[in-house]
């Protein structure tokens, strides 16, 4: 499953030929092509409903699946990229996964033997669906759909559905009932509480098992009534008392360290630190969000 290679000629050298340098150059007569080929293919493995199958990101994916780069590892990372944002196009239309890969399927059958209005060639299929590249492709569309899915019932849910942990949507209530009882005796709500922040660079694949493992490390560290949830798709955060708080982020610093030490998925090295609460529930909200998109907070202590 090697759409990457489409609308490619690869000289004896290893470079793409006529390739513009250090820049994508669309064709769109040639991803035109390709999207009426993709979606005949679709159509003929089960799509049911024809007028739901168009949509900005399979443009998207057509342009950049036949568009010129001034390298394959260029194609490779931009195709990529854009069925990741399709597959997330397709969680929030409710399509199912097994659909979505069946679609994926239909593109890469299009890609291999699409050719031009002048009859030159827009694909040169140059791996099996079985190969190396096709896994990877199959990874980022599964992973990039569960995102997606998994994130919308996250936002449902008390319980997050990959990790087992409290959910941002709990995370919220209980916050709301922090700020209530912070103002109802005259105190803020950060005078008392705070959030710890557990980072996680996990991009790959495979990260629901370094997330269970700092879920665990701070169940063991955080064992009296904290509240434990999952914050975005690599950081767990615990709403916390401030009291000694410092030498517990410190102890669960070191655990987490030791833990994942040998766990699969870990992109450089996790990160604890403790983050303020702001003025207001809004601003709390807002802080999850941030921590969501693992956007860096300037307010922390």
């Amino acid at each position: 499953m090697d759409v990457s290679s489409i609308g490619t000629a690869t000289r004896a050298d290893g470079r793409v030929a006529g390739a513009a340098p250090d820049r994508a150059s669309p064709r769109p007569e040639r991803a035109a092509v390709l999207r009426e080929r993709w979606f005949a293919c679709s159509s003929a493995l089960g799509w049911a409903a024809a007028a739901e199958w168009p949509d900005p990101e399979v443009e998207a994916v057509c342009a950049a699946a036949t568009a010129r780069y001034d390298s394959q590892a260029a194609r490779e990372r931009a195709v990529e990229r854009a069925l990741a944002r399709w597959a997330g196009a397709r969680a929030s239309a409710g399509v199912g996964l097994a659909e979505t890969l069946t679609d994926l399927a239909a593109l890469s059958t299009a890609a291999s033997g699409a050719t031009d209005t002048d009859g030159s060639a827009v694909v040169e299929a140059r791996a099996s669906h079985r190969g190396p590249d096709g896994v990877r492709l199959l990874r980022a569309v599964s992973l990039a759909w569960t995102d997606v899915a998994c994130g919308d019932i996250a936002e449902t849910a008390a319980v997050d559905p990959l990790s087992g942990l409290a959910s941002v949507r709990y995370l919220r209530t209980r916050l709301a009932e922090i700020y209530r009882a912070a103002r109802a005796h005259g105190r803020a709500a950060g005078d008392d509480h705070a959030l710890v922040v557990l980072a996680l660079d996990v991009r790959d694949w495979r990260r629901v098992v370094p997330l269970s493992i700092a879920g665990d490390a701070a169940g063991v560290v955080f064992d009296a009534g904290e509240s434990l949830a999952v914050v975005g798709r690599g950081t767990v955060v615990v709403l916390a008392p401030r009291e000694g708080l410092p030498e517990r982020a410190a102890v669960l610093r070191r655990l987490l360290t030791r833990r994942l030490a040998a766990a699969e998925g870990i992109v450089g090295s996790p990160s604890v630190r403790i983050a303020r609460l702001p003025a207001t529930h809004e601003g709390a909200c807002a802080l999850l969000e941030r921590l969501r998109g693992q956007e860096p907070d300037p307010d922390h202590t």
